[in-house]
């Protein structure tokens, strides 16, 4: 059933909306924030086994024929995608019911995570890149409530840098697509793919394919763009620094992963070059920016920087193998940064504070989380036998 990609999509709407309905009218809503999430597992897991079963799963919205109107399209990674996006969602609702305090719960911090999953999950099955647009701003929208939401000074001031750049980051994107669609009178990534590989590389086409490469690296905190990552993750409560380490940057390193296999291999234009020393200098700005800091959570945010270099590292390279370490770094990286942000919300929670100078000694007090922290960065870093292990050998 083609209408298996729509559940994804509609839960985390349904629940973000039945979120805001008068208290009279509606359920518990930290109930239905755990129920959606799961529900959103649930039917990605029968999604992800369907297309095992049948192949890819496409379908055109509105009864229109494609490549007009808008199209889904759901494969195996973009299953996949779903199925991590609705057990981070379940996972942080679950931590949030414990660390978020209730004045924040009240101004709508429940709908507006079911709305970053709802525009995540967009993502993953955006079959055009207009509605690629529209997916992304869902995000930035809700993505920036969540940030300034409690309204605290530094949390302001990382709010105004982050909707800055993603805004410079839209009208790059906007503009691309309106330059591509005058030169090739369609959107469908699937149409854009057979259509490409038709017309010579041009001027015009580089430039503009130039500037949908610009927007993805902003979106995925690639350098020279990475600059508002650092400055914004660490000024939330945690569960929310945890819910944009897992998906924010992974939705970028995602569409760069379609773009370049349905847009630039095609179009005989390929950055791999380009993409290939920004991710050294991202891998390379990330940990010494990690090097210099003494807060947990900006140690973590300046490592994402740097995991997402490995990333496009591995996409820069364009053989399969490369694709499919690259692929696996994102779903390890999505689990171990999740939990050591999540850790990290416990440790300050009990030590009092996010600076490693004031949390000493802590291990002997707490030796089980001491040790969870401990394997998972051991992970991260590719340590045997763990799972980091695994994608850091050959």
């Amino acid at each position: 059933m083609k209408e298996g990609i729509l559940f994804p999509l509609i839960l985390p709407l349904l629940m973000a909306t039945l979120s805001l309905l008068p208290r009279r009218w509606r359920f518990d809503r930290e109930l239905m924030a755990l129920l959606g999430n799961l529900a959103h597992l649930v039917f990605s897991l029968l999604l992800f086994f369907q297309i095992r079963a049948h192949g890819v799963q496409t379908l055109q919205i509105g009864a229109w024929p494609a490549p007009f109107g808008i199209t889904l399209v759901a494969d195996l990674l973009s299953a996949s995608m779903l199925i991590i996006t609705g057990l981070v969602g379940f996972l942080i609702t679950l931590y949030s019911l414990g660390s978020l305090d209730s004045l924040r719960q009240s101004f709508g911090y429940f709908p507006l995570l079911h709305v970053v999953v709802f525009g995540c999950s967009g993502v993953f099955v955006a079959g055009d890149l207009f509605n690629l647009f529209v997916w992304f701003e869902v995000i930035l929208i809700a993505s920036f409530v969540l940030l300034t939401l409690g309204g605290e000074r530094e949390q302001i001031i990382a709010g105004v840098k982050y909707v800055t750049l993603n805004g410079v980051a839209s009208t790059f994107f906007l503009t691309g697509i309106g330059l591509l669609y005058l030169q090739m009178g369609t959107l469908n990534l699937a149409d854009l793919f057979g259509k490409l590989a038709q017309v010579p590389a041009g001027g015009v086409l580089s430039l503009t394919l130039l500037f949908l490469l610009i927007t993805f690296l902003i979106k995925a905190g690639s350098f020279p763009f990475f600059f508002w990552l650092p400055a914004s993750y660490p000024t939330p409560p945690i569960a929310v620094s945890a819910l944009f380490a897992a998906l924010l940057t992974k939705v970028g390193v995602y569409v760069l992963l379609r773009f370049f296999s349905l847009v630039l291999l095609p179009s005989g234009v390929v950055f791999s070059g380009l993409l290939s020393w920004a991710a050294g200098l991202t891998m390379v700005l990330g940990v010494l920016g990690a090097w210099s800091q003494m807060d947990i959570r900006r140690i973590l945010s300046f490592h994402i920087i740097s995991q997402i270099g490995y990333m496009l590292m591995g996409i820069s390279f364009l053989s399969p193998l490369a694709l499919s370490g690259a692929i696996y770094f994102m779903f390890h990286n999505i689990t171990a940064k999740t939990n050591l942000f999540l850790l990290g919300g416990v440790i300050a929670l009990l030590g009092g504070s996010y600076r490693l100078e004031q949390l000493g000694g802590l291990f002997r007090s707490f030796g089980l989380l001491g040790t969870l922290f401990l394997f998972a960065a051991l992970s991260l870093a590719g340590i045997p036998p763990l799972a980091g292990f695994l994608v850091s050998s050959p």
